[in-house]
């Protein structure tokens, strides 16, 4: 634990977005490297939060927070590194197996050739788990991470606590898996599973809808974090953060709701699967952060509107006053207090990046696997028209290097801003 109890909590909020969260490690990487020393190798994160991809960023983080630089430069390597074979499984062998497991499921659910009443309990007994068979990515995610050094990590307080986020399949709900320092308490509502954080909860939390196979944990499956909330910001709030640096993966020209004067496009054919399956991509991760930030900025102008009218001490007062009264709630348990963000977006539309990417025309030849270029086919996407659903699932190196150098180049832009954000 920091040796300055005055000293104020902070916060990294990693969002979610597949392939895109090299970006986050390009930002990671620039302030351990380039930054000041005293920021770049002294000045730990103390909560870490996030959800999908920014879940597995920010289990790196945790395990690595003993030592800031090579936080960094770990990030980075294992983005810089990494290939589509360590997510999931490719190659002839694969498409086989899918349209087999396909075939012979829908022949037992329709002939009612269904085997033992045991076997049908199982989990691989149904015939639709997801079109990606994921099982490379535990072992990828063993290999890179020191999962017992986050624990490790905690319990000497750096950091002081890890929120990763995912979606109850049954329910529907989001929940949190939460590990923290005694000293943290949460006031949240979301119901919380208090853990020690493993594999597994990071890849609940990345489990992409359809694609990817839901994950159990204990008695219950879990996918993506990011169907409920993709930027996990309230936990980092409930979780005690004074200041709060958010990173997200949509560059504004996809956050921006279509103003009144942009022209109507008309469209003479239907949208292809792939369209349509980007756009559902693009909602999931696509929360409502924008919204959040600016309640929490009325709330940061209020508490300072009051400090004008009544005094320095007008916060301290109401917080005396709420505990007087026992009023009980988020806000009443961890007092009110005034919140510093600071947010780091793409500066460029990623869609164009991935764009420019596949341009070659020999790019799904050289980097797709004949399984890769079929499934495409059946789920009727093309790179012309799938370029928001390929952003999220091709975890290309060459795309994936232009993600890390836009990340690092975008932190670089807010250079100052990210000193004055440390060390205020």
């Amino acid at each position: 634990m920091s040796s300055d109890p005055a000293r104020k909590k902070l916060a990294l909020v990693l969002s979610g977005g597949g392939a895109r969260g090299a970006y986050e490690a390009g930002i990671i990487h620039y302030i351990r490297t380039m930054l000041p020393p005293p920021i770049a190798c002294k000045r730990p994160f103390d909560i870490l939060c996030g959800s999908s991809v920014g879940a597995i960023n920010t289990c790196s983080m945790a395990s690595s927070n003993h030592d800031l630089q090579y936080q960094g430069k770990r990030l980075f390597e294992i983005w810089n590194q990494l290939e589509q074979g360590k997510i999931y499984r490719r190659g002839v062998g694969m498409l086989t197996r899918f349209m087999g497991r396909m075939a012979g499921s829908l022949a037992r659910q329709i002939f009612g050739l269904k085997g033992g009443e045991e076997n049908i309990r199982k989990f691989k007994q149904y015939h639709f788990v997801g079109f990606l068979d994921t099982s490379p990515l535990p072992f990828f995610l063993k290999e890179t991470i020191a999962w017992k050094q986050i624990s490790l990590n905690i319990q000497r307080g750096s950091p002081m606590a890890v929120s990763i986020t995912a979606t109850n399949v049954h329910t529907g709900k989001m929940e949190l898996f939460v590990e923290k320092h005694p000293s943290v308490n949460y006031t949240g509502r979301h119901r919380t599973h208090f853990v020690t954080i493993e594999a597994r909860h990071a890849m609940a939390s990345a489990a992409l809808p359809l694609l990817f196979p839901t994950v159990r944990v204990e008695k219950n499956f879990y996918c993506d974090g990011g169907l409920r909330l993709n930027t996990p910001l309230s936990p980092a709030v409930q979780l005690g953060a004074d200041k709060i640096l958010v990173i997200g993966l949509h560059h504004i020209a996809e956050r921006a709701e279509q103003g009144i004067d942009e022209p109507f496009m008309e469209h003479t054919l239907p949208p292809t699967m792939g369209e349509i399956m980007g756009k559902v991509l693009n909602s999931i991760f696509l929360d409502k952060l924008d919204y959040d930030l600016e309640q929490m900025n009325r709330i940061n102008r209020v508490v300072g509107w009051g400090e004008e009218v009544y005094g320095p001490d007008f916060l301290d007062r109401i917080n005396r006053h709420v505990a007087e009264k026992g009023i009980r709630g988020d806000i009443a348990s961890r007092g009110l207090k005034r919140l510093k963000v600071m947010t780091i977006f793409p500066s460029s539309d990623i869609r164009r990046i991935f764009r420019e990417c596949v341009a070659d025309p020999k790019f799904l030849k050289r980097n797709l696997t004949s399984f890769e270029r079929t499934l495409m086919k059946v789920l009727d996407v093309d790179i012309r028209h799938g370029e928001d659903f390929l952003s999220f699932i091709l975890f290309v190196p060459s795309y994936l290097k232009k993600m890390l150098e836009l990340g690092f180049e975008d932190a670089r832009k807010n250079h100052d801003k990210l000193i004055e954000f440390f060390e205020t």
